[in-house]
């Protein structure tokens, strides 16, 4: 059979399931092209507890796989795992043995598929990163409850991810009306009581349908159904119902599967109510996706404060639980980002009040870590304004810069109280120098490229990782096509900025011992960020510029994308990526512990093998230097 055929056939089957309904049909292909088919004998192993991960994840396509843990003399079934089913899931999260095996309970047969196709698409589908986030996938509800060595103390975040919890009740009673009304008195009650759905009922409380918003856009708003018609002309029949007292679990897996927002819930066969996945998320209110609906609806800037709060529980828990780092970024970015988007809003809310709505688009962008989405605890600010060309008089350009000023100095304000410290060095939206229109941040790229003297390349390293946050993406897309025009022109630049990713060498003595600080504050601390991660940043910054690639900001993914660019290179870049992600997560935590930036390290605190972790780590930086040194003939630019 061709191949094209099987991965056809193997596409066909998992988007059927779970998390696999969220991925498009080119996604979908492109791991099946590159899944493979395993048999297994009844009793075979698909793999065995304390065995390094495969590199693959599992999909059940026949038969029933039995995920067990040898504990003690205990046998102990975790889970049972039949068609549609996923599992090997943990080892792919943190990167660490397995921590049980999967047998083969009957004849089955089992497609393999690559993890390293699948981590990029869990951090670019939000759905997808909540499914394995919930713990759905095969065994990973019971390890949950396994005892998980915790280098640092920390509060237990009891029921985070208890999506066993059954539904005990809906959000309020069920609003119904009968089938028999019209479309434009159905659609006034929605609106009256501020529902995106309305269920449909028959005189005998039977369930009839259901319209939403949906309903609404696609079949009224586009003419092809008149608002005095019967509402039964757009009501979907074919109603999702689930009865009350399910696990949240089970309501989330049927809203993947089906692909719907909403579910029926029902007693006795009638319906008492509807579940949205809003209100499932809310149901969890540490779970990220409820953080991040509560941030977008938060009407006080203390709410948003408290709530920024929670989130700090959230990602140190995912770090204790050592989920991978670049979920747990991810995760913290979504977060981050609803909070700055907000925050603007009610900014400019204030600022409306006294000089109107902007008189030009505008985008709000993060810069350095934030821009890189690499802020797992909340440091200091780097953000800036871009917005549109004024046509006017020097008055009427004035008075829109001042706007935008007022903009972000409230902007800044607010996030400073969220936690966001102000940049040291007022790298902000709210300095002048940093709210500009389009073409003035195109000087300023040009400058720094075509005259790339010292300050020019300390810039380079902080504006070269942007990324939009609110706004505009169209003024992005104007500025990174002039950055990349003129890094073209100009690549003489990549040779100043490789110079300047060289200023810090692999931080071991001649005796590969840490260096550590000489005196001052953090004396005999160790400085994670400038001596270990800024190198690792500086030459993905350079490299990804070298062939071009202006979109991915992020370190780890910079690194990734490399690999594939480089084949002949690529474990050299995927051991960066894998150290990298290594200090982030080990700032991170000791941040979290010291209620800090996490910066310094007291070095007698770690232990011996976490000492020696760290030092392996540094290895990629000399081999990524030496490289550097070569390709971009350093030694003529003393």
């Amino acid at each position: 059979m061709a191949a094209n055929t099987i991965a056809s056939r193997i596409a066909d089957f998992l988007k059927k399931y779970p998390p696999f309904t969220s991925l498009s049909k080119e996604e979908l292909y492109r791991i099946s092209s590159e899944a493979v088919v395993c048999h297994f004998e009844s009793g075979d192993y698909v793999f065995r507890q304390g065995e390094a991960g495969s590199g693959n994840l599992f999909v059940v396509k026949e038969g029933v796989i039995h995920l067990e843990r040898q504990e003690d003399d205990a046998l102990v079934l975790v889970d049972i795992c039949d068609e549609g089913d996923l599992f090997g899931v943990r080892a792919m999260l943190s990167g660490n043995p397995y921590v049980f095996r999967a047998r083969s309970a009957e004849e089955s047969l089992v497609y393999a598929l690559p993890v390293a196709l699948f981590k990029p698409l869990i951090e670019n589908h939000s759905q997808i990163a909540m499914f394995f986030a919930a713990g759905l996938a095969g065994g990973q509800a019971g390890l949950l409850d396994t005892h998980t060595t915790k280098r640092f103390p920390y509060q237990d975040s009891g029921s985070l991810l208890n999506w066993n919890r059954p539904l005990e009740k809906t959000h309020g009673e069920l609003v119904w009306m009968s089938p028999d009304k019209t479309i434009k008195e159905v659609a006034t009650a929605m609106t009256d009581k501020k529902i995106g759905s309305m269920v449909l009922c028959h005189v005998n409380g039977e369930l009839a349908g259901i319209v939403t918003d949906t309903d609404f856009r696609e079949k009224v708003s586009t003419g092809k159904a008149s608002i005095d018609a019967s509402v039964s002309d757009i009501m979907s029949t074919d109603v999702v119902t689930m009865p009350l007292g399910q696990p949240l679990s089970n309501y989330l897996l049927k809203m993947l599967r089906h692909k719907i927002r909403h579910i029926c819930i029902t007693t006795d066969g009638k319906p008492i109510g509807m579940l949205s996945e809003r209100d499932l998320m809310a149901a969890h209110q540490n779970h990220p996706v409820a953080l991040v609906y509560a941030i977008e609806e938060a009407p006080t800037l203390q709410k948003l404060i408290d709530l920024r709060n929670q989130a700090d529980d959230l990602i140190r828990f995912y770090l204790e639980q050592q989920v991978s780092i670049s979920l747990t970024a991810s995760l913290a970015t979504h977060i981050n980002d609803a909070l700055i988007r907000r925050v603007i809003d009610i900014a400019l809310q204030e600022v409306q009040k006294t000089s109107g709505t902007p008189s030009v688009d505008f985008a709000w962008i993060s810069l350095g870590s934030e821009g890189r989405s690499e802020q797992l605890i909340r440091t200091d600010q780097d953000n800036a304004i871009i917005y549109e060309d004024v046509n006017g008089s020097t008055e009427d350009k004035e008075k829109v810069k001042q706007y935008f000023l007022q903009l972000g100095s409230k902007a800044n304000d607010m996030l400073a109280e969220a936690g966001f410290e102000y940049c040291p060095a007022d790298m902000m939206a709210g300095n002048p120098q940093w709210c500009q229109p389009l073409s003035e941040w195109k000087q300023y790229f040009s400058g720094w490229i075509r005259q790339p003297q010292e300050k020019a390349l300390m810039l380079s390293t902080i504006f070269f990782d942007y990324r939009r946050v609110y706004g505009s993406e169209a003024l992005l897309v104007q500025l990174k096509d002039h950055v990349k025009k003129e890094v073209l022109e100009e690549s003489i630049f990549l040779n100043f900025l490789a110079k300047n990713a060289l200023k810090n060498p692999p931080p071991l003595s001649f005796f590969k011992n840490l260096v550590v600080e000489r005196s001052g504050e953090h004396q005999d601390e160790f400085d994670i960020k400038a001596r270990a991660m800024m190198p690792f940043v500086d030459i993905a910054r350079v490299l990804s510029l070298d062939i071009g690639q202006l979109d991915e900001m992020n370190t780890v993914a910079r690194y990734h994308l490399l690999a594939r660019e480089e084949p002949k290179r690529k474990e050299l870049y995927h051991a960066a990526a894998d150290s990298y992600e290594y200090l982030m997560r080990i700032r991170a935590l000791n941040g979290f512990t010291h209620h800090d930036s996490g910066r310094f390290i007291s070095i007698e605190n770690l232990g011996k093998l976490d000492r020696q972790i760290l030092r392996n780590t540094f290895e990629p930086i000399y081999q990524l230097q030496q490289m550097l040194e070569l390709r971009y003939q350093l030694s003529y630019f003393n």
